[in-house]
């Protein structure tokens, strides 16, 4: 045994070596060939290696360790054809790359359809894209407000909801899995996302696929799969900072107004990034404080992150990331009544919650040839938190652990495709006053081949085999099929269609809760006898270029939904008590189709883009409309930008929700609980760069909601009036 590991030790070191010896550096700028302008922000990687890097401000590029017989870059940057460019020599110093423009995001390198890397336009799925630079230029300090100007997607608040297969229930899990890195990061407890808890600013872009995922993802992607990939680190030393400051306008009635003073909100965000021979570390913090425009809204948010990277070989590297985020804020479920909508109810006065929670993960993938590559995962998300009373008592408390490993393989094979397959295990453990302590295990083994049938003509296939038990209760399983087919008449022109199946096993929460701190009348018994939620998704789609600066998509879909699990509000007799359990209740049917239109103007200075969804969700025993999905929902999205100055403008409309839950408004109560509107948003923004002051620094100016529109996107629930945000971000390299 002491031989063989020798062995392996001695190879190691001797590739290494070799690699060392032969290397050689790669120096070069990106530009755009329309006008000879750098590229901020291009990916270029040295072909079938993990070595890579991103260009700079000035568009400029080092990469060190390239292998001698590796003699080619692939540039890819949003908005741009990707590149492929051979080096000629070894310690090219002027390496010149013109890349030529392309339709919006259609070139764009994606990994979450498949999980592997492609082009957006050769995924068989729905996909929509968020940049950093959107998240940046709207001031987001928590993802779930990004989100919203995503096609098909919707908020109740903070639980996420796309193409009407979510709705609203409070303490339900997600029904749409979150990832970071390709990692599940949903609550050991609860089963949901906490947006919050997303370090914003070290995000590089968010990939929604839309449609039923579980044949790759598992439980929990029933309706879809949000991957939020952040940063990589840079090559030379860059250090950044950001920091806005705002104020909420006055109540829009007289009676709503609860307070003298102006409400506050605030942050300030700093962060490091850089490379040191093979070693590569980026880290941040982040500071957040909101006096709320509602009483008893307030918060105060930090965030501290840190990612390394070891470049182990040019064809091995090993990552590892941690994030905590620690946050206080006051509860406020619902409001007093209409009269008193910026007031929360009697029930819930003076109560403060306190949450910490962490996540620490490690990557490690191996290029073992250029046909074969593996990649191994694992992440543990701990989730804490507290529901106090300002007198001290302890309300609820969980303690939660989440922890996923997973190992997967690509093999390319001739003539045929890429192969992936992989197996994943899940830990969750919950320790709570609510839930009770319990703990659940799972285990899953997934498959897909891609096919390449013809020019032009490729299809996938797929199918995951998922095990789940709750500890003491009878175990689950699922087999869950994918298939999906792209075909390319022409460059710019795509139809595709796909298929799947996906599930959700209840999360410890939704089995376990019993409580009566609430905030209502009610009090929640558990519900052991829940079963996983199913579903079946189709969907036909297509995009194309009309024009070389307009683009069209569209899609229509249809999924089937078996035992959603909502709540259950009855009056007990025997209890002599309103009581709440979750149930597997509804056989649903949505179907409904998407549009979206994006356009490039004045030079590519001028970008407008609009998107209009169509939900028709009805329960498929009653033909009722389902609780708490819109029918409507359409956003306008402009951006103009010269040189250092950029404006924007968003609107956002929701229709209103047709259907809620009465029975919940009655006997929660929520006093007048069923009041609610049409949602009509407007956000304006611009920006101004002072570099031709001398100065490294960006300032923002956001006004959101300048309508001073009053709406609600959850019952009981006043959203922000019109509040004016001032940024100031800079980087210096």
């Amino acid at each position: 045994m002491k031989r063989i590991l020798f062995y392996i030790f001695a190879s190691l070191t001797l590739t290494a070596v070799l690699c060392a010896q032969q290397s050689s550096i790669v120096r070069g700028i990106v530009t755009a060939a329309e006008d000879g302008s750098p590229i901020a922000g291009a990916s270029v990687v040295v072909t079938r290696t993990m070595i890579g890097t991103a260009t700079d401000a000035e568009g400029r590029f080092e990469i060190r360790g390239v292998p001698a017989d590796r003699r080619s870059v692939t540039v890819t940057a949003l908005g741009f054809h990707s590149l492929t460019v051979q080096i000629t020599e070894p310690d090219t110093q002027d390496l010149s790359i013109s890349l030529q423009p392309s339709m919006i995001q259609t070139q764009m390198v994606v990994v979450t359809a498949t999980k592997r890397e492609q082009s957006l336009e050769e995924v068989p799925v729905s996909m929509n894209i968020i940049g950093a630079a959107e998240i940046e230029q709207r001031n987001t300090t928590a993802l779930d407000d990004a989100l919203r100007y995503v096609p098909g997607v919707n908020f109740q608040e903070t639980q996420v909801n796309i193409r009407a297969s979510s709705g609203y229930s409070r303490g339900v899990g997600s029904r749409v899995m979150l990832l970071i890195d390709g990692v599940p990061m949903l609550t050991g407890d609860t089963g949901e996302i906490t947006f919050e808890a997303i370090p914003v600013y070290q995000v590089e872009r968010v990939e929604v696929v839309k449609g039923a995922g579980s044949a790759l993802y598992g439980s929990g992607a029933l309706g879809g799969v949000i991957n939020v990939l952040t940063k990589p680190i840079a090559n030379r030393p860059e250090v950044w900072w950001r920091m806005y400051g705002g104020a909420y306008d006055e109540p829009a009635y007289d009676q709503w107004k609860w307070s003298d003073g102006t409400r506050w909100l605030n942050g300030q965000a700093a962060g490091y990034s850089s490379t040191f021979g093979d070693i590569g570390i980026a880290a941040s913090v982040q500071r957040i404080s909101d006096d709320g425009f509602r009483e008893q809204d307030w918060l105060r948010r930090y965030n501290a992150y840190v990612k390394l990277r070891y470049q182990l070989s040019p064809y091995q590297t090993m990552t590892v990331t941690s994030n905590l985020f620690q946050q206080y804020r006051g509860d406020f479920l619902w409001w007093k009544d209409l009269k008193n909508a910026l007031r929360p109810a009697a029930s819930q006065r003076d109560i403060r919650v306190t949450s910490l929670r962490f996540n620490n993960s490690a990557a490690y993938t191996h290029l073992v040839t250029d046909d074969f590559s593996y990649q191994v995962k694992a992440a543990h998300f701990r989730g804490n938190w507290y529901r106090d009373s300002l007198a001290g008592k302890r309300l609820d408390e969980s303690i939660s652990d989440a922890v996923v490993t997973d190992l997967q393989g690509n093999l390319s094979i001739a003539e045929l495709g890429m192969l992936t397959a992989g197996i994943t295990g899940t830990f969750d453990r919950v320790r709570a006053n609510i839930f009770g302590d319990h703990s659940a295990s799972g285990g899953a083994a997934y498959l897909q081949q891609e096919f390449q049938a013809a020019e032009g003509l490729s299809a996938v296939a797929g199918l995951r085999f998922d095990h789940h038990q709750v500890a003491g209760l009878s175990s689950n399983a699922q087999l869950t099929p994918k298939f999906g087919i792209r075909y390319t008449p022409s460059e710019g022109h795509t139809i595709r269609f796909s298929a799947g199946r996906g599930f959700r096993a209840p999360s410890i929460g939704e089995l376990y809760t019993s409580t009566r701190n609430t905030g209502s009348a009610a009090i929640i018994i558990p519900s052991i006898g829940l079963q996983p939620e199913e579903s079946e998704t189709y969907e036909i789609s297509g995009s194309t270029m009309m024009t070389s600066s307009v683009r069209f998509e569209a899609a229509l879909f249809h999924s089937d939904y078996r035992g959603l699990i909502e709540p259950q509000v009855k009056s007990d007799t025997a209890l002599k008590a309103v009581t709440l359990n979750f149930r597997n209740i509804t056989e649903a049917r949505i179907q409904g189709f998407e549009m979206s239109l994006y356009t490039d103007m004045l030079d590519r200075s001028l970008t407008v883009n609009g998107h209009y969804n169509y939900n028709w969700g009805v329960d498929a025993v009653t033909g009722a409309f389902l609780r708490f999905r819109p029918r409507h929902v359409a956003s306008i999205n402009l951006l103009f930008s010269a040189d250092v100055f950029t404006a924007g403008a968003d609107y956002r409309y929701v229709s209103r929700i047709e259907a809620i839950d009465e029975t919940l408004v009655e006997l929660a109560p929520i006093t007048n609980g069923s009041q609610r509107v049409a949602n009509h948003i407007v956000d304006l923004r611009c920006g101004y760069g002072l570099v031709g002051y001398g100065l490294p620094v960006r300032a923002t100016l956001n006004i959101n909601n300048i309508l001073g529109y009053n709406y609600n996107e959850l019952i009981g629930n006043m959203s922000p009036p019109r509040h004016i945000v001032l940024s100031f971000e800079g980087l210096i390299q």
